[in-house]
């Protein structure tokens, strides 16, 4: 058995702008595009993983605790685009038409439903998350894996721990401290001033965790770098705390509950 948990507005996002130029359009006129995309890598993964078990998360509306930590959480991020905004209703109908699960949690990230999903299920059966955020990797294990949709909505990128470090040059325990080094644009989040992403590789490669980084600041060669990661040290703890995802998400739902249908 396996169970597939997928980020629902990242497909949604990434269909939206995949296709966005193929301007698809029903025979109303309406833009059909997103919805597309999303159904067809949901197709694709079904068939690919022949998952028993599958659900949708998506974020909830709303401030979440990562706002209360940090005010300006995802402050720079645009509004949703019209023409998603309009065809997310009809992805979700299609989700219950199919009699698939999907989940919202006020207060929470569709990341960390997955966290607490996948961590929860995982010695049970094999768990595939299906995004393209960089966050989800800090849960790759070797029975968590992240499947990374490819061009058009092709299912092409399964990352375990090995392909993991491979691609990235990352442990999936180091994820959390790189991102918390070069910090995510798209939510704000602030990282280390000045520190990209060759720099942090190469100071995980040498001390392992942000923690080992910090503990032994005097032995980073380059000044300019020591002098950087000195002036972040707040910023890099703040945004380490941010991209941690919580798995303790109160949720009641029961593996029999996000059984696909026969």
């Amino acid at each position: 058995m396996t169970l597939v948990l997928i980020d629902g507005h990242a497909l949604a996002y990434r269909s939206f702008f995949a296709l966005g130029g193929a301007a698809l359009r029903n025979s109303r006129g309406e833009e059909t595009g997103a919805v597309y995309g999303f159904l067809n890598t949901l197709l694709s993964i079904e068939q690919k993983y022949h998952p028993e078990h599958l659900a949708v998360a998506f974020d909830s509306a709303g401030k979440t605790f990562r706002h209360e930590r940090f005010e300006a959480y995802k402050a720079h991020r645009p509004e949703m685009p019209e023409g998603l905004s309009r065809q997310l209703p009809v992805i979700m109908q299609a989700l219950d038409a199919m009699g698939v699960t999907r989940l919202q949690t006020p207060g929470y990230e569709a990341d960390d439903i997955i966290a607490t999903l996948a961590r929860r299920w995982s010695s049970e059966m094999p768990v595939r998350i299906v995004s393209g955020d960089k966050d989800l990797l800090q849960l790759v294990d070797d029975r968590i894996h992240v499947i990374r949709p490819g061009k058009g909505s092709v299912v092409e990128n399964e990352l375990d721990p090995d392909s993991l470090h491979a691609q990235l040059g990352i442990r999936p325990d180091q994820v959390i401290d790189y991102l918390a080094l070069v910090g995510d644009t798209s939510d704000n989040v602030p990282g280390v001033r000045g520190i990209g992403e060759k720099t942090a590789l190469e100071l995980l490669a040498a001390f392992d965790t942000l923690d080992g980084i910090y503990a032994h600041l005097d032995e980073v060669e380059k000044a300019g770098v020591r002098k950087r990661l000195s002036e972040g040290r707040a910023a890099a703890m703040e945004s380490r705390d941010l991209v941690r995802l919580r798995d303790d998400v109160p949720l009641a739902v029961t593996l029999p509950e996000v059984a696909l249908p026969d």
